[in-house]
């Protein structure tokens, strides 16, 4: 094992090393970029950029200490702030390895704005482990005990904590539900877990939720999948089973020189963007580096090996520990997640057909395990994982129709 470590030692250092002279021939390259305006904006500078100024931050405290952000945006642009009257509450939660401003990249035409000009008192959840939720009552966010968690605990602790804050601040106890890819995988646990949260749910519509992944195609992933208790072992014995791929502010200024508009490896830059599904008609290649301005944002390690767990097993259940199940748990094998008590909520599942991370199947499989599941098939048939928050023609071909369907279950009139 000593060996092993020191091999891998050597070939961080050595990435390092060529990373950083890559990196300075890059920068030291003389060109006029053209950029877009929205490129290196942080969440609250994004919000102000786009007259959104008046949103608030919030502080939430989960049951298990951990500190969040939650984001709001009360109303609309051009809406008065002086009423008092309630309104409808949507909650929205980003995906793995990202942050609440995905919900909000694509401005005015963005699901988050488009929600909040609709009527609706959004607030966008910031996730354990991004790098706007990067805080603990008791851990150092540079121990390993912070990183002990999955999309479980996202679920089960800091959804709860979210809706419960919400609730006092607003009055409202109710909320409409919006999650990507992993926000939807929270939504299935938390429905399978805690009932009576689920009963203050008035609907939930789920973007390419990550369930099952029988068929994913996404490179080297069934490689990864076969030496999952490997890679956790070794990690775990190196004590690098903390975050994964972290918030680097370096990385953007590499996407810049590469991606930007007028780059001659800006289709590399696209091909790289489909990785989880082609699709390069819907992806706007001057906001590249907008996107990128805080993508990656971390995630734990152990989310990660709990999806691949998921997919060896092709059971969707609590994470396993192996040896340890009967301590954890009080039984050889994990606990499942019902799918079946959810039969007291709508649940609007939107996939595509070119999700190169759970395949049609998948979601076909989700939705008929769920009693009060609805499918949502995307028409547009090069639809992937990603295009939910970025295509360019997202709203036309997805969030009209998601925010018509919010508005039913609500108060507010179509």
């Amino acid at each position: 094992m000593k060996k092993i470590k020191g091999k891998l030692t050597r070939i961080f250092q050595y990435s390092e090393a060529l990373l950083a002279v890559l990196f300075c021939c890059i920068l030291s390259a003389e060109s006029k970029i053209w950029l877009h305006p929205d490129t290196g904006l942080n969440l609250y500078q994004f919000l102000d950029k786009h007259g959104y100024g008046f949103y608030e931050n919030h502080t939430v405290v989960t049951e298990d200490d951990y500190v969040l952000s939650l984001l709001r945006i009360p109303r609309g642009k051009n809406e008065s702030g002086r009423t008092n009257a309630p309104k409808p509450v949507a909650l929205l939660v980003h995906g793995i390895l990202s942050t609440p401003k995905d919900l909000l990249v694509k401005g005015d035409d963005s699901i988050g704005f488009s929600l909040a000009e609709a009527g609706f008192d959004v607030f966008l959840m910031s996730c354990r482990g991004n790098r706007y939720s990067l805080a603990h009552r008791k851990f150092s966010i540079d121990s390993l005990p912070y990183w002990n968690f999955s999309w479980h605990e996202v679920a089960y602790y800091d959804i709860p904590a979210n809706m419960d804050y919400i609730a006092k601040l607003t009055g409202q106890s109710n909320v409409s539900f919006l999650g990507h890819s992993q926000g939807g995988t929270a939504f299935v646990v938390l429905a399978a877990t805690r009932p009576e949260y689920r009963a203050r749910i008035t609907s939930a519509q789920l973007f390419a939720p990550v369930v099952y992944m029988d068929r994913c195609r996404i490179p080297f992933f069934r490689m990864a999948v076969e030496i999952q208790e490997q890679i956790e072992d070794i990690f775990r014995d190196l004590q690098l089973n903390k975050v994964v791929l972290p918030y680097n502010p370096a990385l953007l200024p590499l996407v810049i020189r590469l991606c930007h508009r007028d780059s001659p490896y800006l289709n590399l830059c696209v091909s790289l963007t489909g990785i989880l599904g082609p699709d390069p008609e819907q992806i706007d290649v001057s906001k590249i580096t907008v996107l990128a301005t805080e993508y990656p944002a971390g995630g734990s390690f152990k989310a990660v090996m709990h999806y691949l767990q998921v997919a060896k097993t092709g059971i969707f259940r609590q994470y396993n520990y192996r040896t340890r199940n009967a301590k954890m748990y009080n039984q050889p094998n994990p606990p499942m997640y019902n799918l079946s008590a959810i039969n007291d909520v709508p649940v609007y599942v939107w996939y595509g057909m070119n999700d190169y991370f759970c395949g049609p199947s998948d979601f076909k499989r989700l939705i008929s395990e769920i009693p009060s599941a609805i499918g949502k098939q995307v028409a547009y048939p090069r639809w992937n994982h990603i295009d939910f928050i970025y295509a360019r023609n997202a709203s036309d071909i997805v969030y009209k129709e998601t925010i018509r369907i919010m508005k039913k279950y609500t108060k507010i009139h179509p």
